[in-house]
């Protein structure tokens, strides 16, 4: 849970301040910290690959501060809204085909994205002050466990930190939605029911 009152808002604009000039904050996220950068800043992309290089194939999470605006990113059918509605905020990421308003670095090879409404209130609240889409990728190396502590080799490279304490290790779940079919792809704090 994040802190309440002024400094709670002074981070979160700060933060938010700094992923709208291309840089690259070190954030608690869904049970873990995350490497989070702007998806509407080119240079902020490309300082976040070079932070953390992946396969071509694996793309980065989108944050939306409005579980509303699903429909503005993807081609969400109704199963789709009806999860939105009823985890986000929330730990649950959805796998959903794009639609053409969004970034287009952002979709993976399919044409698809994952997307999530943070259930985090502090990092929601940077996402809402960074405005569009914010990208999130884990900030542990390959082959590491989950960053609990803002704490490592990624988390002297980045530009920002805001330290939570320790996180409790439980990423968000992700599903892939593909009409009425739910596909779980990872597992993690959220559980739904009918899913392959």
């Amino acid at each position: 849970m994040a802190p309440e009152g002024a400094p709670w808002q002074d981070a979160a604009e700060r933060a938010a301040s700094l992923l709208r000039a291309g840089l690259v904050a070190l954030l608690p996220a869904e049970g873990v910290y995350g490497l989070h950068a702007s998806a509407s800043n080119p240079l902020a992309v490309e300082r976040l690959d070079r932070l953390k290089p992946r396969a071509a194939e694996k793309r980065y999470i989108g944050l939306i501060a409005d579980p509303a605006s699903i429909s503005r990113w993807t081609e969400a059918g109704p199963r789709a809204l009806a999860l939105a509605r009823e985890h986000w905020p929330g730990a649950l990421t959805m796998v959903l085909r794009a639609s053409i308003s969004i970034p287009p670095w952002l979709p993976a090879p399919d044409g698809t994205v994952a997307l999530r409404c943070p259930g985090n209130p502090f990092l929601r609240e940077v996402v809402a002050r960074t405005g569009g889409i914010v990208l999130s990728t884990s900030a542990n190396q390959s082959g590491e466990g989950p960053m609990v502590r803002p704490q490592g080799a990624l988390a002297e490279r980045v530009d920002l930190i805001v330290d939570q304490g320790t996180l409790t290790g439980v990423p968000s779940t992700i599903i892939a939605v593909d009409g009425d079919v739910v596909r779980v792809i990872r597992e993690g704090a959220v559980r739904v029911t009918g899913t392959t």
